[in-house]
């Protein structure tokens, strides 16, 4: 049980922070994919998704994915 608890602070403290509302989908940082927009590792099976260049890059909210969208190169330097 104790497990379980400290997963989900840690779920909790790892919301990026960069939109209103939590994130959509979050998990440890072995289990995920990064956010190119705040750094925060998501599940690439349950979030939403940009392709650029031919490679697929996956956000932790539709906010991130918008930011993402109108300058992508901003975001992979």
């Amino acid at each position: 049980m104790r497990a379980i608890v400290l997963a989900a602070a840690f779920v909790l403290m790892s919301a990026c922070g960069n939109h209103d509302g939590p994130p959509e989908i979050a998990v440890a940082p072995a289990h995920g994919v990064r956010d190119p927009v705040c750094g925060m590792m998501v599940d690439p099976k349950h979030s939403p998704k940009s392709d650029f260049k031919g490679k697929t890059y996956y956000f932790c909210s539709r906010e991130d994915k918008q930011r993402f969208d109108k300058a992508p190169a901003q975001f992979l330097q």
